[in-house]
């Protein structure tokens, strides 16, 4: 039974999802662990479980996580709302019913054309980007990375209100998988939520060309769908 999957994922490149914290952690785990039993043959920890899924065979799903945007105040959120047009073209007077539907239904739709919902106190919006406004201010790292919609959404968010990466870890940006939740969050009074931002999904073909570049995804790109079942096999811990 082994040697046919130890072929199918030698046939090509792999690429590693939930990279970030779980293949990272296991190799610090791993790292630490041969500090202090670097005799030992063999050992479980040099090893990490792995679910293979194959993206061509069937269409693998990715359900876009949406930002809320979160203490902005009257300065600053009249600012992000007066100057959208820098950045994107906007088409405003859309309903909160039209936002909810179309934005519900993002994970079926195919990403990757930079457009986004907006929600605030004073309506809706529908944004699309304006690559062009973005080119001279993107991060480092090859053109896919740098082309992903959510790597514009966090350049046009640091531009017109200041939320950069230390704001970001420090709670301005909260993220939800629902855009009817997103929506709920600025309609009621929790958490100061000023604008909801809703995206479409990240397309697979992006995801894999970022990791071809040697990138990784930014923060809250993907969240792929169905999650696998977890606890039928555990790696042992033991010390």
């Amino acid at each position: 039974m082994v040697a046919p999957l130890l072929a199918a994922a030698a046939a090509g490149p792999v690429t590693i999802a939930d990279g970030h914290h779980r293949y990272e952690t296991a190799l610090r785990y791993r790292d630490e662990r041969r500090m202090s039993r670097s005799c030992e043959e063999d050992p479980a920890f040099d090893y990490v479980l792995t679910l293979f899924l194959d993206t061509t065979g069937q269409t693998l799903t990715v359900l876009p996580t949406h930002r809320v945007v979160r203490g902005l105040h009257d300065e600053r959120a009249d600012r992000l709302l007066g100057h959208l047009h820098d950045f994107f073209e906007v088409r405003r007077d859309v309903s909160e019913e039209a936002l909810r539907e179309r934005f519900e239904a993002a994970g079926l739709a195919a990403g990757g054309d930079g457009r986004f919902g907006l929600w605030t106190r004073q309506g809706g919006a529908i944004l699309t980007a304006r690559r062009e406004a973005f080119e001279a201010l993107l991060p480092s790292g090859g053109a896919a990375v740098r082309a992903l919609d959510v790597t514009l959404l966090g350049v046009a968010l640091e531009r017109l209100a200041g939320i950069d990466d230390d704001a970001v870890a420090g709670g301005a940006v909260a993220y939800t998988k629902s855009a009817a939740e997103a929506i709920g969050w600025v309609d009621g009074t929790i958490d100061a939520s000023d604008a909801a931002f809703l995206l479409e999904p990240t397309p697979v073909a992006s995801i894999l060309a970022v990791a071809a570049d040697g990138d990784v995804m930014p923060q809250k790109s993907t969240y792929f769908y169905p999650k696998a079942l977890t606890g039928l096999v555990i790696n042992p811990h033991e010390w």
